[in-house]
């Protein structure tokens, strides 16, 4: 009866070391958990979309809208595996017969995951630049700004996935040396990749 004990104890230790032993030889290993250095280490997101631009002077209506591509780029950390927090700069840039115009975002942003993957919320506050060139010459501008937006997390490998989203950017300019102050306006839809 102990012997029979005895042997019982005994498989019982080895089985699990067994079955360790086999699944590290077919190249097996644990899944990650939550606390991972995959959800502590940087990113970068680089993306592209299609943005309407619009702008309106102080106390005036809101001007007809322009439609253009648009770029961005943005990288930073994590502060959880839920929250990220980085640099973004956005430009949309959009060229007309008579005039080309480029709107330029940076921004410190936070991109906030209310579940550890999919739906994501992008909040951030920033500079404004936008450049006008015209036949009769250029004209450059400094403001500032924000951007609001929402997207989903999609993974397509291990550290990559895509982002689809909607985004939202708002800049005041109020320059001492014009005539007129006035705010622009950019509402744009594009795909990003995620590396984490």
């Amino acid at each position: 009866m102990r012997a029979t004990t005895r042997f019982l104890a005994l498989l019982l230790v080895i089985a699990p070391l067994t079955t360790s032993l086999h699944a590290q030889g077919r190249g097996l290993k644990p899944v990650e958990d939550e606390g991972s250095s995959h959800d502590r280490g940087p990113w970068l997101i680089v993306g592209a979309g299609y943005g309407q631009e619009g702008y309106r002077f102080d106390g005036e209506e809101w001007s007809g809208t322009f439609q253009a591509p648009s770029f961005q780029l943005a990288a930073g950390g994590r502060a959880s595996p839920r929250f990220l927090v980085g640099l973004e700069w956005n430009v949309w840039a959009d060229q007309e017969a008579l005039s080309d115009q480029q709107l330029h975002a940076v921004n410190l942003i936070g991109m906030w995951y209310p579940v550890k993957r999919g739906l994501f919320f992008k909040g951030g506050f920033g500079l404004g630049f936008d450049r006008i060139e015209t036949v009769d010459g250029v004209f450059n501008d400094t403001g500032f700004g924000m951007t609001v937006g929402l997207g989903l997390d999609l993974p397509i490998a291990r550290n990559i996935a895509l982002l689809p989203k909607a985004e939202y950017y708002i800049q005041t300019y109020n320059d001492p040396g014009q005539e007129n102050d006035y705010q622009e306006r950019l509402l744009q839809v594009g795909v990003g990749v995620h590396f984490r």
